[in-house]
């Protein structure tokens, strides 16, 4: 576990690079056992969610190397089609290697998947995505298993909510059928658009992508040697540092990220009186103005709903920013509802939350203090340094899960002016 240690209050200025998408690159690497050969993967970050995933791969017998922000995986041999508990628990996206497996082996087997306790998260719609394209599908208490008997076979899914896990698993699936088959109801993210990407890579024929009907025909067996394919930017990364900016900097560019995939954020900012400028040409945004220039206003009501609407993952990114806007906000998240671990550990620094079935109500104030807080998940961790960042004086935030979404974070909010440290926990007194 770390703890990081925020002297906020300072401007932040300057240029900063956000890396390759962590929801892209996850089932991209499920993926690659398709291939019965070498894929490198470009723009590959290096979080501890990638890692964890690469420990999977090589239990399946892959030979793997990450260098830099590549990784190669060599997947010509896989010798296990069994994802073991202690491996699935670590990483939510583990259960895409259900879908990948049935279509390298023709079957799997895979403890439920861990990741971060942001609201229900339920795996049924991927068991019955799969069983609507003919395959056996048994869920028990500790674990699902799948075998596909004919892969020849199509068939129509459709999914009563455009959940991004079960169409990620659902492609990967039918990527391993020569026949035709149609997913209704598909989520649109670009996370998705980057997986049938790297499918037609390898070879398949999928039309559709990033819509809510998509079709695939796949192949019973992949053989490419040497494939190559770059990651998409990683938007929430991106809404990260513009949040950061729009909270306690002036004149802020994010370099490598692509702004039209963050318009909702973009628009809300915009909304709460940040200048912000786009080039999408040339993968930048430029946060001109923010509350450095004067107090923000809320927006109003911001409602996290699947893409192209405001993101999920940013929902509890801009808490801290609505804590410290001039009038009341409130936010409703369609995706988690009950994705509001944050606010008690904001509260410590000042806001002003009140949580009701139906959402959030922010009441904000001139700004927020520092305080001793505990991240409980991924996005709120990174939501707590944004606060820290803005608010005068020592804040600590405590919790092992930030590594698992943002690469050499303190490195780079430091070359925009941040005062921020990692250390171990365990080491501080």
């Amino acid at each position: 576990m770390l703890k990081y240690i925020i002297n906020g209050g300072r401007v932040l200025r300057g240029d900063i690079s956000a890396g390759g998408s962590k929801n892209a690159v996850l089932p991209i690497l499920s993926a690659v056992i398709l291939n019965r050969g070498v894929t490198r993967i470009h723009n590959c970050p290096d979080i501890s969610d990638v890692r964890i995933t690469l420990n999977i791969l090589r239990s399946l017998g892959c030979r793997v190397d990450l260098t830099g922000s590549t990784a190669e995986i060599d997947a010509s041999d896989i010798i296990f089609s069994k994802i073991r508990a202690k491996d699935a628990c670590k990483c939510r996206s583990s259960i895409t290697f259900l879908g990948a497996l049935l279509s390298r082996t023709g079957k799997a087997e895979t403890a439920y998947p861990g990741g971060c306790s942001i609201g229900k998260r339920p795996i049924d719609i991927h068991e019955n995505a799969l069983r609507d394209m003919g395959i056996n599908v048994i869920g028990s208490a500790s674990c699902i298993q799948a075998e596909r008997t004919d892969r020849t076979s199509g068939g129509s899914v459709f999914l009563r909510f455009p959940s991004v896990g079960a169409t990620e698993n659902t492609l990967l699936a039918a990527a391993g059928s020569s026949g035709t088959t149609h997913i209704y109801g598909a989520a649109s993210e670009p996370e998705i658009v980057c997986l049938a990407e790297y499918l037609m890579t390898i070879g398949s024929e999928i039309q559709g992508a990033g819509t809510g009907h998509i079709t695939v025909r796949g192949r019973e067996s992949y053989e490419n040697d040497n494939v190559d394919y770059t990651v998409c930017p990683d938007r929430i990364e991106t809404a990260t540092y513009l949040m950061a900016a729009a909270a306690a900097g002036s004149g802020v560019r994010i370099h490598g990220c692509s702004p039209a995939h963050i318009l909702p954020v973009i628009d809300v900012l915009c909304e709460m009186g940040c200048e912000i400028e786009t080039d999408g040409d040339d993968n930048t945004i430029t946060l001109v103005r923010g509350a450095m220039h004067g107090r923000l206003e809320s927006p109003g009501i911001v409602i996290a709903d699947a893409y192209p609407s405001y993101p999920t993952d940013a929902q509890p990114l801009i808490l801290p920013l609505l804590a410290a806007a001039k009038g009341v906000s409130f936010v409703a998240d369609r995706i988690f509802p009950e994705r509001f671990s944050c606010a008690n550990e904001l509260r410590k620094m000042g806001a002003r939350f009140s949580v009701s079935k139906y959402g959030l109500t922010v009441k904000g104030r001139r700004s927020l203090k520092s305080a001793d807080v505990i991240s409980r998940d991924l996005r709120a961790g990174a939501a707590m340094i944004i606060a820290g960042l803005s608010a005068c004086g020592r804040t600590t935030v405590t919790g092992g899960f930030i590594g698992r979404g943002y690469g050499s974070l303190c490195e780079k909010l430091r070359g925009i002016g941040a005062e921020i440290r990692e250390v171990p926990y365990q080491n501080l007194s």
